[in-house]
C-alpha cells in the first residue's frame, strides 16, 4: 500500500491536533497562544488539499475527516476563546446564585458558533463539487476572523469599554453564524492554472495582501489588525467580483 496515500490524512490529523491545543489555550485564558494555533490549523488544512491534489489522493475519510478537523479548529476553538473572554466579562453579574443563572447561561451563547460551523461543513460537503465558489464565510476564515478581532480589541485599551458589554459578544456571534450560513459567493483561492485567464480576482486579491502588509508595516498595525483587513478585504472582493451568481 502506497504510503503516499495516506499523507493528505496525516496532513488534516495535524490540522486536528493544533485545533485541540487551540480549545485548551483558549479556555486556559491563553488567547494568542489559541489564535496561533488556530492558524497553525488553517495552514495545516490549506496543505492537505494542497498535498491531495498534488499527490492525487483523494478519498471519501480523507474529505469526512477534513470536515471533523474543521469543526473542532474553526468551530469550537473560537467558541471556546469568545466563552473565555465572556465569562470574564460577565463575571461581576455572576455569584453561582439561582439569580445570576440567567447570565451564567448567556455565557455558553459562543458556542452557537460551533452549531452554525457544522451545519455550514455539512452543506460544503453536499454541494462543494457542484459548485466552484464557497458559499457562505469558510469557517477557517470566520475563526481567523474572530480570533484576531479578539487579540486586536483586548490589546487596544481604548476598545476595552465598547467591548466588555454584555451584548456585544452575542452581537459578533450572530453576525459570524450569519456570515457562515448565507448564501453569499466567496471565490475559491485554489489556482487550477497559473494562467490570467479565471484567476484575475485571485491575482488581484494577493497583490492587495501584499499591499496591506506594506501599510501594516509602514503604519505599525499589528498582525491582528492585518488579518481582520484581509478577511474583510476577502470578502468585498468577492461581493463585486461574484455579485452576479446565485
Amino acid at each position: 500500500m502506497s504510503i503516499k496515500r495516506h499523507i493528505p490524512n496525516f496532513i488534516t490529523c495535524l490540522n486536528l491536533f493544533f485545533g485541540c491545543l487551540a480549545v485548551v489555550f483558549a479556555l486556559r485564558g491563553w488567547l494568542g497562544f489559541a489564535v496561533y494555533m488556530v492558524i497553525a490549523a488553517a495552514i495545516f488544512d490549506f496543505c492537505d488539499g494542497l498535498a491531495a491534489r498534488l499527490l492525487k489522493a483523494y478519498s471519501l475519510v480523507g474529505k469526512e475527516l477534513d470536515s471533523l478537523a474543521d469543526l473542532v479548529s474553526f468551530g469550537l476553538a473560537p467558541a471556546a476563546m469568545l466563552h473565555y473572554e465572556f465569562c470574564r466579562i460577565l463575571s461581576p453579574k455572576i455569584n453561582y446564585g439561582l439569580d445570576s443563572l440567567p447570565w451564567e447561561l448567556l455565557s455558553f451563547f459562543p458556542f452557537i458558533l460551533v452549531v452554525a460551523a457544522a451545519l455550514r461543513l455539512a452543506r460544503f460537503n453536499v454541494y462543494a463539487s457542484k459548485n466552484e465558489h464557497f458559499i457562505g464565510l469558510p469557517t477557517p476564515a470566520s475563526a481567523l476572523l474572530v480570533g484576531s478581532l479578539l487579540v486586536y480589541i483586548t490589546q487596544t485599551p481604548k476598545l476595552a469599554p465598547w467591548f466588555d458589554t454584555p451584548y456585544t459578544i452575542p452581537v459578533l456571534v450572530l453576525l459570524i453564524s450569519g456570515l457562515m450560513l448565507s448564501k453569499l459567493y466567496l471565490f475559491s483561492l485554489k489556482f487550477k492554472t497559473l494562467k490570467w485567464r479565471g484567476n484575475q480576482i485571485r491575482f488581484l486579491f494577493f497583490v492587495f495582501v501584499w499591499l496591506l502588509i506594506v501599510l501594516a508595516w509602514v503604519m505599525g498595525w499589528p498582525w491582528s489588525l492585518w488579518m481582520v483587513g484581509v478577511i474583510t478585504g476577502y470578502m468585498v472582493f468577492s461581493l463585486f467580483s461574484l455579485r452576479n451568481l446565485g
